[in-house]
């Protein structure tokens, strides 16, 4: 059976957070282990930017010395630093990005 790419993103990223190794994945879910190796390499190469850092917005020199950003790890792959005054339609936009829904 064909599976289609939302398919195989939603197991990408299941493996991912399981912990296990893509063999003993592959098992539970009775897939095969290099398509999902082919998918997790695939979709890792769309989702390179070129740069693992993205800017959100500026916060004017002053606030920054005063006071602290907050950061969010994403996926254990990304870590965002939010300072105080970001919007949050930028915040949802990049996290729409990061964490895309199947």
């Amino acid at each position: 059976m064909k599976h289609n790419r939302e398919f195989w993103m939603r197991h990408v990223k299941a493996w991912r957070a399981s912990g296990l190794t893509q063999r003993q994945y592959c098992r539970r879910h009775g897939l095969v282990k290099g398509t999902l190796a082919y998918w997790a390499s695939k979709l890792n190469k769309s989702k390179a930017t070129g740069s693992a850092l993205v800017e959100v917005g500026k916060v004017p020199a002053q606030a920054e010395k005063q006071r602290s950003p907050i950061e969010l790890m994403v996926q254990r792959r990304y870590l965002l630093r939010l300072w105080p005054g970001t919007e949050r339609d930028h915040l949802r936009d990049v996290l729409s990005v990061l964490e895309p829904r199947s």
